[in-house]
C-alpha cells in the first residue's frame, strides 16, 4: 500500500466528508420553524367541510311505480270505408216529381176557370179572339209525354169550340204579361189527344198549331215551370199566321 498516496488523499476526503456532512446537516440547522399544519386550513380540509350527497337529487325512488294498465290498441276496420256514412243523392233534387200523385191529372171534362169560347165559326173576322188567363197550378204534366213540361191545374184554364171550315190554320198561343216569364202550353184537341208547347218564334211564350183543325172542343192549359210560379199572361185564338208570340 502507498500511504504516501494515502496520507495525500485523506485531507482531499476530509474536505469532502465536511462538505457532505454540511449539505446533510443544513434543513436541521434552519433557525425557521416549519409551519404547523393547523395555521391555515388547506383546500383539502375546505372540499370535506361539505361533503358530496351518497345519491343524486333526481335518483330514481327505491319503491318501482305501478306500470299503467295495457290497454291494447284499436283494431283498425277489416276493409276501408269506400264511400261516405251518408252518400250523397245521385243527382240535385228538383222541386217537380216526376210524375203525378195518383188521381192527380189533367181533366179535360172539368169546367174551365177562365171560362170558354162555345161557338167559333171559321172565318171569324174579330181575329185574334183573346182572354186574360194565369199559369200555374199543382200538377206535374210531363207525365202527358209529348215533351210537356210544367204545373198547371186539374181543370182546363179555358176551352174553345170550333167549327171548322176552309180556313187551313188554327193556332193557340200565350204571351206573358212580363217579357222573360216562361210559361208552357197544354191542349187536348177533339180526338182526345195531348199536345204541348214551351218557347215558339224566337220567344219564351208558347204556340200550337192545328192545320187543318177539326172541328170540336179543344181543352186549354197555361203552365209554369216552378210549382209556386202563376204567370199573368193573354191567350189568344187565331186563323191567320202572322199572328203568333
Amino acid at each position: 500500500m502507498d500511504f504516501g498516496r494515502f496520507t495525500r488523499a485523506v485531507p482531499g476526503m476530509a474536505a469532502t466528508l465536511a462538505l457532505a456532512g454540511c449539505v446533510t446537516i443544513a434543513p436541521a440547522a434552519s433557525p425557521t420553524p416549519a409551519a404547523s399544519p393547523t395555521s391555515a386550513p388547506s383546500a383539502a380540509a375546505t372540499a370535506t367541510a361539505s361533503p358530496s350527497p351518497t345519491a343524486p337529487p333526481t335518483a330514481t325512488p327505491t319503491a318501482t311505480p305501478t306500470p299503467p294498465p295495457t290497454v291494447p290498441p284499436r283494431e283498425p276496420p277489416k276493409t276501408p270505408s269506400t264511400a261516405p256514412t251518408t252518400p250523397p243523392p245521385t243527382a240535385s233534387p228538383t222541386d217537380a216529381p216526376s210524375s203525378p200523385p195518383t188521381g192527380a191529372t189533367l181533366d179535360p171534362n172539368q169546367d174551365a176557370r177562365f171560362g170558354s169560347l162555345d161557338d167559333l165559326q171559321s172565318g171569324f173576322v174579330d181575329d185574334p179572339k183573346s182572354v186574360s188567363v194565369v199559369s200555374g197550378g199543382p200538377i206535374e204534366v210531363s207525365y202527358l209525354g209529348d215533351g210537356c213540361t210544367g204545373f198547371a191545374e186539374p181543370n182546363p184554364d179555358y176551352e174553345v169550340h170550333y167549327d171548322a171550315g176552309a180556313q187551313a190554320l188554327l193556332r193557340i198561343y200565350f204571351e206573358a204579361d212580363s217579357p222573360g216569364d216562361d210559361a208552357t202550353l197544354i191542349i187536348n184537341d177533339t180526338s182526345n189527344q195531348w199536345h204541348c208547347s214551351d218557347d215558339e218564334f224566337g220567344t219564351t211564350d208558347p204556340s200550337i198549331d192545328f192545320s187543318p183543325p177539326a172541328s170540336g172542343w179543344y181543352d186549354i192549359w197555361i203552365g209554369s215551370y216552378s210549382l209556386s210560379k202563376y204567370i199573368s199572361g193573354t191567350l189568344y185564338i187565331t186563323e191567320l199566321s202572322s199572328n203568333h208570340p
